[in-house]
């Protein structure tokens, strides 16, 4: 396996390099570091001596952080590209065949951020790190005790459960699978004369579903039918039952063809109080 981290050297460094240590250290994987000097053209020639004074002095500070990870088992090779920020990344994942990045994540109100540019653009499992239960993640201290799978009975949600239960055996944590049925569902329904009878026949066909769904997963685990709007449910059950790590696929049924990620999990991302694994 081998591990990409994006690092910027902003105040999520130190969290991503947690993260992506401890899955390398779990998974016996490669770790790469990459920094990218962002530039929407080729740079001029004049300004390649800048540049080359640009990577002599990131050089520096993956030294530094490489000593770091070295002193708590890992190994990591790092690299630094001028150029456009996606095709870098993308080059890298390709050339180097990765199997999973690691970014930290922000969000602007008014334009897209690198992290969002790069999550919303590659096509490869990605590791957002963020969230309360991320920022007090250091390098060589860091354990995942439960992990959240939502699922909506999709293919992509069966990747994510199988991503999900590997996992769980791998860091020996414990699986949490959630469904939640769209409360605008219901809403639809109040007009009608029987809508309770209606609610609590469709409440047991989905309960009915996500256990047949397990079981072609291979799971003994049970699943939990919850209502309300997915992602603010899939964030508050994160909260409620105090996960560390939610696994989630990239888009699921209702998907707009073309979309790298959907609306729910777009939603999650921004507002989960844990790190998301995002799987395509």
């Amino acid at each position: 396996m081998k591990i990409l981290a994006g690092i910027d050297f902003e105040k999520d460094t130190e969290k991503v390099l947690a993260y992506a240590s401890y899955f390398a250290n779990n998974f016996n994987a490669s770790l790469d570091l990459l920094h990218v000097l962002d530039y929407l053209v080729t740079p001029p020639a004049y300004l390649m001596p800048y540049i080359q004074e640009e990577k002599r002095n990131i050089g520096q500070k993956f030294a530094a952080l490489k000593k770091e990870l070295a002193d708590s088992g890992v190994r990591a090779e790092d690299e630094v590209i001028a150029g456009r920020l996606r095709e870098s990344f993308e080059m890298t994942i390709k050339n180097q065949n990765m199997d999973m990045l690691v970014l930290g994540y922000m969000s602007h109100v008014l334009r897209r951020s690198s992290s969002e540019r790069l999550i919303k653009g590659l096509r490869i499992p990605m590791l957002v790190v963020r969230g309360d239960k991320a920022e007090s993640a250091k390098v060589g201290s860091l354990k995942v005790r439960k992990i959240l799978c939502p699922t909506d009975f999709s293919e992509i949600s069966g990747k994510a459960l199988n991503a999900a239960k590997e996992l769980a055996v791998k860091l020996s944590a414990q699986l949490e699978i959630v469904h939640v049925f769209p409360n605008y569902v219901f809403e639809e329904m109040k007009a009608l004369k029987d809508r309770d009878g209606l609610m609590r026949e469709l409440y047991t066909e989905a309960k009915d579903t996500l256990e047949k769904f397990l079981h072609a997963s291979g799971l003994a685990v049970s699943g939990t039918v919850e209502e309300g709007e997915p992602d603010r449910r899939i964030v508050s059950y994160a909260k409620e039952k105090d996960v560390d790590l939610i696994v989630i696929g990239a888009r699921g049924l209702g998907r707009i063809e073309g979309m790298l990620i959907g609306s729910v999990t777009d939603a999650v991302l921004k507002s989960a109080p844990c790190p998301v694994l995002v799987i395509h």
